[in-house]
């Protein structure tokens, strides 16, 4: 069992599951529910979720860490190998269905490899070579991770403030109420403010609890979206309180038994859009199409989990604690040769020894 006490991955897998019945209806030509409130159809509505807790989370690591070095290491085994190894993946059902191999080998597939891969040049989802032409999105291979993109910068973001400040929160406390303050009295129609308002929500709540409490974190999140309903800014209240909503259901401690033995909501994210491309190459029927697909995505999923993400997560855990010793080692070294020679005199010979000795 996973030593996490809380439901986040239950809410993680709830968003998830939320892309997967709304790029199903989209991929089988029909139209996706919406949240009217928020203007966005289910996929949107989770991808929203995943911010939320995104910015919640990474706020409280990079806070407890106190290491911009083992934070960025950290997000990277998190998110790189599941990709890289997705793409590949991808690639290899693209070729499996594509009509003419020649035509699918070129340099617009050698851009969807790289773009994915990096997530810093920008983001392709489709390719040349007629592959599942049939479907309502022709040509597109993956087209979910797209936002993995805006994630991993808002990633690099979040650990500068915070460094940049030497991981004091009060400066951040207010950077972050200004940040959402200054999206609220935007036009509010791109993807960065978006986002952008949701991880920042999240940071906020995480900040103000590392500081006095969670309680106290939505409150003051509550207390936002109030003052933006009085400004008739109603779907930038909506993404507030939808925000505070689901990190404060992820918070409610669960006994062992409830518990998820393992989080496969990634998996299913990067995953379920290729089988799902395929699913509506080779089923009419709605629900058919998203049987199969659910079935070979959780079989991905967990696949990638075990053999791919969890063995991530183990080096992870063995290289934050390299850096740790290392950065501990590094301040120590520029610490004591200075206070040497404030307190002795500078005249005496002394040996210096080895880096980290005695």
């Amino acid at each position: 069992m996973r030593q996490h006490t809380n439901a986040f991955d239950f809410v993680r897998l709830f968003a998830a599951s939320l892309v997967v019945w709304s790029h199903q209806h989209a991929l089988m030509g029909l139209p996706e529910p919406m949240v009217k409130v928020l203007g966005h159809s289910f996929g949107g509505f989770g991808v929203l979720i995943f911010f939320a807790i995104s910015g919640y989370l990474n706020a409280l690591s990079v806070a407890r860490h106190k290491s911009m070095l083992t934070f960025l290491v950290s997000r990277g085994l998190r998110i790189y190998p599941g990709l890289v190894v997705c793409v590949l993946f991808t690639v290899a059902l693209g070729a499996f269905v594509v009509p003419d191999m020649k035509s699918y080998f070129n340099y617009q597939l050698l851009s969807f490899i790289g773009k994915n891969i990096t997530l810093f040049f920008g983001y392709k989802g489709g390719v040349a070579g007629g592959v599942f032409t049939g479907n309502a999105y022709p040509d597109f291979l993956n087209g979910s991770l797209w936002t993995l993109g805006y994630e991993v910068k808002m990633y690099v973001l979040l650990a500068i403030c915070l460094a940049a400040f030497r991981f004091k929160l009060n400066v951040p406390l207010v950077i972050l109420v200004c940040g959402i303050s200054l999206i609220g009295f935007s036009a509010f129609n791109d993807f960065w403010f978006q986002f952008g308002v949701m991880f920042l929500a999240g940071c906020l709540i995480a900040t103000v609890q590392l500081l006095k409490s969670l309680r106290v974190g939505v409150a003051i999140v509550v207390v936002l979206s109030c003052f933006f309903i009085i400004l008739g800014k109603d779907v930038l209240a909506w993404y507030l309180l939808v925000a505070a909503s689901f990190i404060l259901i992820g918070a409610i401690r669960l006994p062992p038994s409830l518990r998820l033995p393992l989080d496969l909501s990634y998996g299913i994210y990067i995953y379920a859009f290729p089988i799902q491309q395929l699913s509506a190459m080779i089923a009419t029927n709605f629900w058919i199409a998203l049987l199969f697909s659910t079935a070979f995505t959780l079989l991905l999923a967990l696949l990638s989990t075990l053999f791919i993400e969890l063995p991530a997560q183990r080096l992870k855990l063995d290289l934050s604690r390299r850096i740790s010793v290392y950065e501990a080692r590094t301040r120590q070294n520029i610490i004591v040769p200075w206070s040497f020679v404030k307190s002795r005199d500078i005249r005496q010979p002394r040996s210096w020894g080895t880096p980290g000795g005695d």
